[in-house]
């Protein structure tokens, strides 16, 4: 099992989840396990939790008789919950966690060009034994209306263009940007032609999250992954989602939105406002900082019909 990162949020967490003993859940990106660990404790011995991660590396063998783990994308869900329950090894879903941040040990993989911060190659692939596109690959193959599109929307760039402009200009001189040096000096470039003071955050933040995003079409998950997600809670059952990206959270708040307005919802919305970490957490793991919580809950066939009839 992979090492054990400080998970964000987690009293919040526990607290809407609140899991108790005998009950099941999943965790959709298992990453360290923080999290479910700490549900694991709750749900004690004849409770099971299916930990979801893509990384073959994440996903290993666990001594723990009630932890499930599946290397897979979670964005096959019901698929993953199918062939489960057809084995008999987990029945009805209390409560199913989405933790859409990279977990320490994917920022540490040097090899893998998750961060701008070390050296390696532009791979930024979950599971880099798959045959998707690597970020080296997007970088080489997407014209420059296609990298200005992915700068702009993914990593809300400001100099989207500018980057997009430089990057297939260095491509004609024979030059493709395959390491994360080459891609940080890059953007780095453009900034520094751009603005006269430094910046306080690293320039290549946003256009990295912007490669990582397309490259595991992180965005196209989410919007696979909840509507299975709410099919497989039974009534009462909730699931909660963390996001770390403008874009992730618009997804998230618009569909349980548009999903609990319908004539029939399926759901209730439990917090209208996203929860986010307090000014203790913030300090003292500043990767929670951006992150925010929305928890919806499956609603029960009675309060359906009592919706219809307030209607």
């Amino acid at each position: 099992m992979a090492t054990i990162h400080e998970p964000v949020l987690l009293r919040e967490v526990l607290q809407y989840l609140d899991p108790q003993p005998g009950q099941n859940f999943i965790d959709c990106t298992f990453g360290g396990g923080g999290h479910s660990l700490e549900i694991l404790e709750r749900i004690k011995s004849d409770g099971k939790l299916v930990g979801i991660d893509l990384d073959p590396n994440v996903i290993q063998t666990s001594s723990n008789k009630n932890l499930i783990l599946v290397n897979d994308n979670y964005r096959n869900l019901k698929n993953i919950y199918k062939d489960l329950s057809d084995d008999k090894r987990i029945g009805e879903i209390s409560g199913i966690l989405l933790d859409l941040g990279l977990s320490s040990d994917q920022l540490g993989a040097r090899s893998r060009g998750f961060s701008f911060q070390d050296s390696g190659t532009l791979d930024m692939r979950y599971n880099a034994s798959s045959d998707q596109m690597t970020a080296a690959d997007i970088l080489k193959k997407y014209n420059q209306k296609e990298l200005f599109k992915i700068f702009k929307e993914y990593g809300e760039e400001p100099l989207a263009w500018p980057i997009a402009k430089k990057i297939v200009s260095e491509r004609e001189n024979g030059n493709n940007i395959e390491t994360v040096e080459s891609l940080v000096e890059i953007v780095e470039g453009i900034y520094n032609r751009h603005y006269h003071s430094k910046s306080k955050k690293q320039p290549a933040t946003r256009v990295f999250q912007a490669l990582r995003i397309e490259v595991n079409d992180e965005f196209g998950n989410i919007h696979k992954v909840l509507p299975q997600a709410i099919e497989l809670l039974k009534p009462g059952g909730r699931l909660a989602v963390i996001s770390f990206h403008s874009g992730e959270d618009r997804i998230i708040k618009n569909y349980f939105r548009d999903e609990s307005k319908q004539d029939k919802p399926r759901i209730k919305i439990i917090n209208k406002k996203p929860v986010i970490a307090s000014d203790k957490e913030g300090q003292e793991n500043p990767r929670s900082r951006s992150a925010k919580l929305r928890v919806i809950e499956k609603a029960f066939i009675s309060d359906v019909g009592r919706e219809k009839h307030k209607n």
